[in-house]
């Protein structure tokens, strides 16, 4: 107890009332105690002001991991200081030994189980970020706990003489038994990680694939599947292989593209006047309609002479694929009435599709 007389008397006093079998428990105890203050103090005094100082920054990792840490940090110290303490017990040295084992498969446990918490949050904060290729999927977030779960169990194991290399070699002809049990569901998760690894798709592109019933927001890639939210609110499930397989496009990477609006007209028009009035016709709903680029003048295309008529299709640049079906809506509806008020006949009602931009 140092040079304090007072800290003396006191402890000698405690030593004097104890039975002589639990006096060697009493330095450990002391000093076990004292650890617990000192965690006590550090949880309500240094990582409270740590809390205020990650609230002020902007990005959500520090917030994360000192928010992890904060739940942690007395029982830590408290299995910290025990592992060390066990060795002045009065016990045999194989006792000793056991208990440290115990204790510090106890802190494995509790360290792991922190980081696979954090680690799992801050992935799927990185994910959030337009900048994030590989986080913020389930998939992701899976295969990263996994992975911790499994260091966190062979270093236990390892603590009680253990060892996973003869376990892992024995699986060797039953894991391909399970290979080919389970062939599907591995193909899924290789093709939900080649998708994200590859970075083709990220949580929130909006994709569509080739077969023209399937499109949406990516809102999550599970080891199974990704699912993707229509414009109409509908989730929509597609198994990872599948979606590997299929011709996609993702808007995402390229928001700009072009609204394609396919019109008719008569034989006897003059294709250069019909050409000059659609032109001029886009470039007014450009300045009235939000979304249309200014920048990008029109292109109008004489196609063919069809059965019915002249065919013609117009191409105009748009901002966001999300404007698309407004935008080709009101185009189509200041299309009909222009050509009507020029008095250019239209022998059938137009008909517009969607084409990425070039």
């Amino acid at each position: 107890m140092g040079d304090i007389p007072f800290l003396n008397d006191l402890y000698m006093a405690i030593a004097r009332a104890l039975p002589r079998a639990l006096r060697g428990y009493l330095d450990p105890a002391l000093v076990l105690i004292a650890a617990a203050v000192i965690g006590v103090v550090a949880r309500f005094t240094l990582f409270r002001w740590l809390k205020r100082l990650t609230a002020s920054t902007t990005r959500p990792y520090d917030d994360i991991i000192v928010t992890g840490l904060t739940g942690r940090v007395i029982a830590w110290t408290i299995l910290g200081t025990l592992y060390v303490q066990i060795e002045e017990l009065p016990w045999r040295p194989r006792m000793i030994a056991w208990a440290q084992d115990i204790v510090a498969a106890m802190l494995v446990v509790s360290v792991t189980l922190v980081l696979m918490r954090m680690v799992s949050a801050l992935v799927h904060a990185y994910g959030q970020t337009r900048a994030a290729g590989v986080g913020g999927t389930t998939l992701v977030r899976y295969i990263a706990t996994v992975l911790l779960l499994f260091i966190g169990v062979a270093s236990v194991l390892a603590l009680f003489g253990v060892s996973v290399v003869p376990a892992i070699t024995a699986l060797g002809i039953g894991g391909l038994a399970v290979a080919l049990a389970f062939q599907d569901t591995l193909a899924n998760v290789f093709s939900g990680l080649n998708l994200t690894l590859s970075r083709q798709i990220r949580v929130g592109d909006y994709v569509e694939l080739d077969t023209g019933k399937f499109e949406g927001f990516v809102v999550d890639i599970g080891w199974r599947a990704t699912a993707l939210r229509s414009l109409t609110g509908l989730r929509v499930f597609i198994p990872n292989k599948k979606l590997a397989e299929t011709v996609m496009i993702n808007y995402t990477r390229d928001p700009g593209m072009s609204v394609e609006l396919a019109f008719r007209t008569n034989f006897d028009v003059d294709p250069e006047r019909v050409e000059a009035v659609v032109l001029d016709e886009v470039v007014q709903a450009a300045a009235v309609l939000p979304g249309i680029r200014g920048d990008a003048p029109a292109v109008v295309r004489f196609r063919e002479f069809g059965d019915w008529g002249l065919e013609w299709k117009a191409f105009v640049e748009i901002l966001n694929f999300q404007d698309r079906f407004f935008l080709r809506h009101a185009l189509m509806k200041r299309l009909h009435r222009r050509l009507h008020a020029e008095q250019i006949a239209v022998p059938m009602a137009g008909v517009a599709s969607l084409t990425p931009r070039s």
